[in-house]
């Protein structure tokens, strides 16, 4: 795109013209994102009227990542063992995700959700381990950080995959998507995201996490673990060459032997498990 396909592109995404209708419980879910543990009620009555949302929440918050000894049948009870936070940002997550993928093929819609939830879980387990930002942050960062692809793929259809080839990180896709489109996934979610009120911090890691600029904790934890996520072969615990890159001074001490420590620990816990990554 021209300069000036760009900017209507951008205008476009803010006004989320030619996007999916926002649907109420999402706006609801965004409403009470400056709320604090008074807004539980309210985070309840959204969530429950609307059922595919809440088995969704409920699997997620029942897999090995969550480490819940009983089962997590209400969301009430979710809140109350996982913290307003978690479920809030669990339920903000896979609303956006369902608003924006209702015209993705669902095969793609399927790749792109699990490589979001890998990342959003491994983005949070290195909060532990570099103590750069807030771990709810970091899960919900990994969450939301590639819905700008979903949002350029309803913009140009065929053409974006064809673009990409496929739904996988294996390559980088922020340079294809550059060359093609004149913007990348990441902007355009940091777009989204902006227009919707989010919290700058997300829209920030959201925007920078192909930057090898990123200022803030949140966006290098969020940059870090994209990029890891996509460098290793997480079944079996093996880093691609290009990984070694991604350790430095600027990792706080983390290096390979410790990401593939981390990455065993998440693995053998189920963290990685298909009731986690399933987008049904």
């Amino acid at each position: 795109m021209d300069h000036d396909s760009l900017q209507r592109f951008r205008a476009e995404v803010i006004a989320r013209k030619n996007l999916p209708t926002i649907p109420p419980v999402l706006a609801g879910i965004v409403s009470l994102i400056d709320s604090d543990t008074a807004g539980a009620r309210k985070l309840v009555e959204l969530i429950e009227r609307d059922q595919a949302l809440t088995a969704k929440l409920l699997r997620l918050a029942n897999s090995a990542f969550f480490g819940q000894a009983r089962r997590v049948s209400t969301v009430p009870r979710a809140i109350l063992l996982l913290g307003f936070t978690t479920v809030r940002n669990l339920a903000l997550g896979v609303k956006v995700w369902e608003a924006l993928g209702g015209d993705v093929a669902r095969k793609r819609l399927e790749e792109l959700w699990a490589h979001a939830v890998v990342t959003a879980v491994c983005a949070k387990a290195l909060t532990g381990r570099l103590r750069l930002c807030d771990p709810d942050e970091a899960f919900t960062a990994g969450l939301l950080h590639d819905v700008g692809r979903l949002v350029i793929a309803v913009r140009f259809r065929d053409l974006y995959w064809e673009t990409v080839g496929g739904a996988s990180e294996l390559e980088p896709v922020d340079r294809m998507e550059q060359a093609t489109f004149g913007v990348d996934h990441a902007e355009v979610g940091g777009w989204l995201l902006e227009a919707w009120n989010l919290p700058p911090l997300i829209v920030e890691a959201v925007r920078q996490h192909h930057g090898d600029d990123a200022r803030g904790g949140l966006s290098r934890v969020l940059g870090l673990a994209n990029r890891l996520v996509c460098w290793t072969d997480l079944g079996q615990g093996v880093l691609r060459p290009e990984a070694e890159e991604a350790f430095g001074d600027d990792t706080a001490g983390l290096d390979a032997e410790g990401w593939l420590t981390l990455v065993a620990e998440l693995r053998d816990g189920g963290a990685f498990g298909a009731s986690v990554l399933a987008d049904g």
